[in-house]
């Protein structure tokens, strides 16, 4: 029998396939699956969060509030939420709940987030070529015994999966983790300067300021200290204060600039920093020299001529893009490309001879470098031509691990305005095992920076040292999936001519050679042809 192509049109076939797809349906609901073909699986659950959800001893409830029925770009977010959420659930053995709230036509609703401090957003829509104003709701508290962790807004699935985790590991933890920041010698404001980086470490830590002119020692609840930017000198009294943090295991990030770059002003000068021999005895040395890299951005500069200002794109290789990272170090595993602003390279040849310490290198410069030292040129236009950028590898940020000697010990103890001692504790000469991270550029993590190559990881590697510092290593994978900076590899000016001609060669040759097959294919149909009519004429058949 002849099969016909109406024939899965006739009743019985068409009752057949719905009843297959409804019991496929019924079927479907009780299992979850996603194929998910991103680079780093953006979009599937990581063993760590699932690790974290298993691990939950009591009820975790999430409300989410979500208006529904948005436009574009929003009308896809709760469906993403809710798919995330129902993965998540499948993991919590009974411990994960949530539930899904559209508060928009329910004032019980609405003043329930009000008490969750969730505040409904603006969006636009367009409705008959006209933009329209709606509030909406796309946010979240978390719920564990008698404590609350709100994420008052979700726009993007991309960095879902790390604050959901990160608020649950604040909530059931009995203790959270704090990081302090020095102060008092002109540092990077955080609440001003790193207005990103405060906002993201205050969803995991406790963050206090450490303002060493108003005490004479450092709290011991300080898991990390970090020293952003120091515009001024640091004082004895208070090394000491550090050095003993250090000495009681204490973990410290330091970020500074030894030459202070002013491009409004287009000058650079030695900052007054004068840490050398305090830092060489744990090992390094942040040097007086701005270091240059090939591998940088092409940014707009404004230019006087004769007539009148211009706005001229020079490549500006005192902000490096740096794009070699130690791999083996899970802070920065899937970093793709960071930019400083200004760095300096770091020495660590003092730590050669402390058989207690060492070092690793963190990241540094492209094959195509070079460093200026005094007097510093930093204007674009001048500096062209005056370097040969052939150095490479210059180390731009290093770890030294290790048991540390005090700087003080068989010394005494420094004395503060008064005359008296800093201290009445005995001096703590050698530490246990602790670690000090050092990158010689405190402007990258700066707001005014971030903005200068969007999608740079500068924001991720930050977080990720503290986490790392911090020991809780384990966000550092869900968080660093989210890279998005995509660095063009850097070749050699012979490989790149190669490629420039074979580009312009290759295409028409490949229209050429397809036009010849093209016409041989024809010569030989025209062939064929003749000779069938030939047969034809003689009255043959084919």
């Amino acid at each position: 029998m002849k099969f016909k192509s109406n024939d899965i049109f006739a009743p019985m076939n068409v009752i057949l396939i719905i009843a297959n797809l409804i019991v496929l349906n019924l079927i479907s609901n009780h299992f979850y699956g996603r194929l998910d073909l991103t680079e780093n699986r953006t979009f599937t659950l990581s063993k760590v969060t699932k690790e974290i959800i298993r691990e939950l001893e009591e009820p975790l409830t999430i409300k989410a509030y979500f208006t529904r029925d948005l436009p574009s770009p929003y009308n896809t977010v709760a469906r993403d939420v809710e798919d995330q959420l129902a993965e998540m659930k499948a993991h919590g053995k009974g411990y994960f709940r949530y539930e899904f709230l559209d508060p928009t036509d329910e004032e019980d609703l609405k003043k329930e987030a009000e008490r969750f401090r969730l505040e409904p957003i603006q969006v636009n829509e367009i409705k008959a070529d006209k933009v329209e104003f709606k509030l909406a709701y796309l946010g979240m508290v978390l719920i564990y015994e008698d404590r609350q962790e709100v994420i008052p807004t979700i726009q993007s699935l991309g960095t879902l999966e790390y604050e959901i985790v990160s608020k649950i590991k604040r909530i059931t933890s009995s203790e959270t983790q704090t990081v302090g920041f020095l102060e008092g010698h002109e540092e990077s404001k955080l609440r001003e300067e790193m207005t990103y980086l405060d906002r993201e470490l205050r969803k995991l830590y406790d963050i206090k300021p450490v303002d060493l002119s108003m005490r004479n020692d450092i709290p011991d609840d300080i898991d990390v200290l970090c020293i952003i930017g120091p515009k001024q000198d640091i004082p004895e009294k208070d090394r000491f204060v550090i050095d003993q943090f250090i000495m009681r295991g204490g973990k410290l990030l330091m970020a500074a600039n030894k030459v202070v770059a002013d491009l409004g002003q287009g000058k650079a000068d030695r900052s007054p920093l004068r840490i050398d021999a305090w830092t060489e005895n744990y090992g390094f040395r942040i040097k007086d020299e701005l270091v240059m890299d090939l591998n940088s951005p092409t940014l707009p500069f404004q230019t006087m001529t004769r007539y009148g200002r211009n706005i001229t794109l020079a490549q500006y290789t005192l902000f490096p893009q740096v794009i070699n990272f130690n791999r083996e170090l899970a802070a920065l595993k899937s970093l793709r490309q960071v930019l400083l602003c200004y760095p300096n390279t770091i020495d660590t040849t003092a730590a050669a001879d402390k058989d207690s310490i060492e070092i690793e290198s963190l990241f540094w410069s492209s094959e195509r470098s070079a460093f200026q030292t005094t007097p510093f040129d930093i204007n674009p236009m001048t500096m062209r031509g005056k370097y040969s950028f052939d150095m490479a590898h210059l180390p731009l940020g290093v770890l030294v691990k290790g048991k540390f000697t005090s700087y003080w010990k068989d010394k005494t103890i420094p004395v503060d305005d008064d005359g008296n001692p800093v201290s009445e504790e005995d001096i703590i000469p050698e530490s246990p095992f602790t670690r000090i991270v050092v990158i010689g550029d405190a402007n990258f993590i700066l707001d005014q920076y971030l903005a200068v190559v969007p999608g740079a990881d500068n924001l991720t590697m930050m977080l990720n040292m503290v986490d790392w510092m911090a020991q809780d290593e384990r966000l550092i994978t869900i968080r660093s999936r989210e890279v998005s900076s995509r660095p063009i590899q850097q070749i050699e000016d012979d490989t790149r001519r190669t490629i420039k001609i074979l580009n312009l060669l290759i295409p028409p040759l490949l229209i050429i050679a397809f036009g010849l097959f093209r016409w041989n294919i024809r010569k030989s149909a025209r062939k064929l042809a003749l000779r069938d009519y030939k047969i034809k004429g003689q009255g043959g058949s084919i």
